[in-house]
């Protein structure tokens, strides 16, 4: 359920998780929206929250896209995300919510979700907060404006995909995934894809994106059970 529509008098039953939809504004090649990030973290937030008892937030559009310099983005630092996140959660805390769920849509915000509760808890002991980064349970490997994330948009709003646009980006199987995802960490290191494309966009397909929503809403609910399993032990 979400909070644009309800009145302050409609939000009343704290026991609902509360979700909030972290993205980003960036590049994603020629033939997806610079909001990709948001539009798919929100979209999985929505899909999340009618499963679970929750509310969902409106979504953060800012991220930390340094790393797509000198590729267009709009950025903020990890210190400024971190506070709005910490001064959010403690704002949603002094209004009675403990159990507060930020699903990340862009990699360039995991350090920053990485160490928050902690950040958090010295503040507000009593709100739990999670940070879940969706492309960790799609069971497969991930890209920028790729065949998975094209896939994606293709399922969820095809009318923003330019397919038209997409072509082969930077791709390169000899090395380590791991090794990709430390190197992107680094101002600038998009500048290596030239195109602002990591992978194969080009048989991307509506049918695919659904079959990766399926897995992705699947393991976040299983997520969540077992996140509250752990609360209790």
């Amino acid at each position: 359920m979400s909070f644009y529509t309800l009145s302050s008098y409609e939000i009343e039953n704290n026991d609902r998780r509360i979700i909030i939809p972290l993205g980003s504004m960036e590049q994603h090649g020629p033939h997806l929206p610079i909001a990709t990030d948001t539009i798919i973290a929100e979209y999985f937030a929505n899909e999340l929250s009618k499963r679970i008892f929750s509310y969902v937030l409106p979504s953060i559009p800012y991220g930390v896209s340094f790393e797509h310099q000198p590729l267009f983005n709009i950025s903020i630092s990890n210190d400024v995300l971190s506070e709005l996140l910490v001064q959010t959660c403690n704002s949603m805390g002094e209004n009675g919510f403990n159990y507060i769920i930020i699903l990340n849509g862009h990699h360039g915000n995991k350090g920053v979700l990485q160490y928050l509760s902690q950040k958090i808890i010295q503040n507000k002991a009593r709100i739990n907060v999670f940070g879940i980064n969706y492309w960790e349970l799609i069971e497969r490997d991930f890209d920028h404006a790729g065949f998975v994330e094209t896939s994606l948009m293709l399922a969820i709003v095809p009318k923003l995909v330019q397919m038209k646009k997409a072509k082969r980006g930077y791709v390169d199987e000899k090395r380590l995934h791991a090794t990709y995802s430390t190197f992107l960490n680094n101002p600038s290191s998009f500048k290596i894809t030239k195109s602002g494309v990591w992978g194969d966009p080009t048989t991307a397909s509506a049918k695919e994106g659904n079959k990766i929503i399926s897995v992705t809403v699947k393991n976040l609910v299983r997520s969540i059970k077992e996140l509250d399993d752990l609360l209790q032990l």
